[in-house]
């Protein structure tokens, strides 16, 4: 039987609107693995960066100007330290310092984080990539700076420069605000 200028039937249009909401979908879901294996990390380490939680919102509204006005002094240390280090060389008591200095950020850096991820330019090319295999993966340039184990692991990267230029331009941004 030939139907001339009747619709479709209904079936058969849902069937069409389903197939299309379903391809539409995986080539979505295919679109952020691909990014997410881009970024440096899985499809979970993309959704923890993207993801603000409740507990980093909640530690943002007690970031007091003292603990701001010393996570400025402990940032400016670790530059000076950075800058030194690739100068002069590693030795015993830049490593030791290095290490004081990660350990200060690791507990303190998340309640600042809130406020200085506005003000940062992204790379997730640059930020985002281990320092070496095994390490841990940084969600932005200021976690790259002190997340490797090793100072040389940072000063003898590639895009150090950069990373230390964008968070030292977001640093003079929150100074400002």
């Amino acid at each position: 039987m030939i139907r001339i200028g009747l619709p479709a039937p209904a079936f058969l249009r849902l069937r069409l609107r389903a197939q299309l909401a379903a391809s539409r979908a995986a080539r979505q879901f295919q679109a952020w693995r691909q990014n997410a294996q881009t970024a440096g990390g899985s499809l979970h380490a993309l959704l923890l960066r993207l993801r603000t939680t409740d507990r980093a919102q909640s530690e943002a509204l007690t970031l007091t100007p003292r603990l701001q006005a010393e996570f400025s002094e402990r940032y400016d240390d670790l530059i000076d330290l950075l800058c030194w280090a690739s100068k002069d060389g590693v030795h015993e008591g830049r490593d030791a310092r290095y290490a004081q200095l990660r350990d200060w950020f690791m507990r303190h850096y998340e309640p600042v984080r809130p406020k200085l991820l506005p003000l940062l330019e992204a790379v997730p090319e640059e930020d985002c990539t281990p320092a070496a295999p095994g390490e841990r993966t940084p969600r932005d340039a200021f976690e790259s700076l002190y997340l490797p184990s090793d100072i040389c692991l940072v000063i003898n990267s590639d895009t150090v420069i950069s990373r230390i230029m964008r968070t030292r331009a977001a640093m003079n941004r929150l100074q400002v605000s």
